[in-house]
C-alpha cells in the first residue's frame, strides 16, 4: 500500500467553504476536460453504430432514449469513479505539481488539499462505482462488460496502489489507449451486437498513445520526486517525446487505411481522416513548444476542437435515434 494518501477525518483544509466550494470540489474531481476526451469515443461509436444499424451493416439490439440515457449516466459515474481514484492515489506527486500545462491545477485537487473526509471518500467511491454497474446493466450485458471493463482498467488497475499500472513503463500509456478503445466498444454495444470495425479500433489505440505520451513526459519531474517509475522516468523525458514520431507515423497509416476502406461508414472515415491531420499537427506542434522540463501546451488547444467534434457527433446521434 505504498503511497496511499492519508485522508483527514473531517472536512477540508484549503478553504472550500459553503455550497459553492462544495460544488467546485466535485467539478474538480470530475476533471471535465479529461472526461470529454474519453466521452468522445462513446459518442462517436453510438452515432456510427446507429447509422450502421440503419444501413444493415451491423446487427442491431433493442435501443431507446432511456437506454441511451442510462449509458451516459453509467459513463459519467464510471468517469467520476476513475478520476477520483486517480486523484486519491496520486497525492504524493500531485502535492508537488506546479499546475502548469495540465487540464487543471492538480496540486489543488481535494485529496491533496485535505478537503475529503474518510466518510465522504467512501460514499463517493461507493455511489459512483455502484452507479456505473447498475446503469450499465440497465443498458445491456454487452455494454456493461465493456463499460465496467474500461472503468476497472482506467480506474482500479491504472491507479489503485495494489496494481498501479500508472507506475509501470509502457503499461501506463497502453492502459489509457486501451481504455479509450473499450469505451469505443461500449458505445457500439449500446445499439449493436457487433464490435466497432477494426480500422477505427487500431487508429483509436494509436491516436490515444500519441496524445497521452506528452502528459506522461510533462509529469516526469513530479513523478520522479514522488518515487514513481513511469515511462517518462524510466526512459527519460526526451526519449519518450521522440517515441511520438513512430507512433504518429503508425497512427497516420492506420487512419489512411480507414479512409480508403469503402466498406467503412462515413462517420468513422471522417473521424479517421481528420485524425490523421490532427495527430501529425499535434506531434509537430509538441516538438515546437517542448522546453525541457515542460511542454508548454495550452490544453484548450486540444479540448476546444475535440468538444466541437463531440458536439457534432452527439447531435448526429440524436438525429439518428429520432428518425
Amino acid at each position: 500500500m505504498e503511497n496511499v494518501p492519508v485522508l483527514t477525518a473531517t472536512g477540508g483544509t484549503s478553504g472550500m467553504k459553503g455550497f459553492g466550494g462544495y460544488v467546485r470540489k466535485y467539478i474538480r474531481l470530475m476533471r471535465v476536460k479529461t472526461l470529454l476526451i474519453y466521452l468522445f469515443p462513446l459518442v462517436l461509436a453510438l452515432s456510427a453504430g446507429l447509422s450502421m444499424d440503419k444501413e444493415g451493416t451491423a446487427r442491431s439490439v433493442p435501443v431507446s432514449w432511456m437506454t441511451v440515457l442510462f449509458a451516459y449516466i453509467a459513463f459519467f459515474c464510471g468517469s467520476m469513479f476513475s478520476s477520483s481514484l486517480n486523484f486519491w492515489a496520486d497525492v504524493p506527486a500531485d502535492k508537488l505539481h506546479d499546475g502548469l500545462y495540465k487540464d487543471e491545477d492538480i496540486s489543488k485537487q481535494p485529496f491533496a488539499t485535505g478537503d475529503m473526509s474518510k466518510l465522504e471518500t467512501w460514499l463517493l467511491f461507493s455511489i459512483t462505482g455502484v452507479g456505473c454497474i447498475v446503469f450499465s446493466l440497465l443498458v445491456n450485458a454487452r455494454f456493461a462488460a465493456f463499460m465496467i471493463g474500461a472503468v476497472a482498467l482506467l480506474g482500479i488497475l491504472y491507479s489503485h496502489p495494489w496494481f498501479r499500472f500508472k507506475e509501470k513503463p509502457v503499461l501506463d500509456i497502453v492502459t489509457n489507449a486501451t481504455g479509450a478503445v473499450l469505451v469505443l466498444c461500449a458505445g457500439m454495444a449500446i445499439v449493436s451486437s457487433n464490435l466497432p470495425p477494426i480500422q477505427p479500433v487500431v487508429f483509436g489505440f494509436l491516436f490515444g498513445c500519441d496524445f497521452y505520451i506528452p502528459s506522461v513526459a510533462n509529469d516526469v519531474p513530479f513523478d520522479e520526486a514522488a518515487g514513481y517509475h513511469t515511462s517518462g522516468v524510466v526512459f527519460g523525458q526526451r526519449n519518450l517525446m521522440f517515441s511520438m514520431i513512430p507512433v504518429c507515423a503508425l497512427c497516420a497509416a492506420a487512419g489512411l487505411w480507414a479512409v480508403l476502406s469503402t466498406s467503412l461508414n462515413w462517420q468513422y472515415r471522417l473521424f479517421n481522416g481528420l485524425g490523421i491531420f490532427v495527430a501529425i499537427g499535434f506531434t509537430v506542434f509538441l516538438f515546437l513548444i517542448y522546453r525541457p522540463p515542460h511542454i508548454e501546451l495550452n490544453v484548450n488547444l486540444i479540448i476546444v476542437p475535440l468538444a466541437a467534434m463531440l458536439l457534432f457527433y452527439f447531435i448526429l446521434g440524436i438525429y439518428e435515434l429520432a428518425i
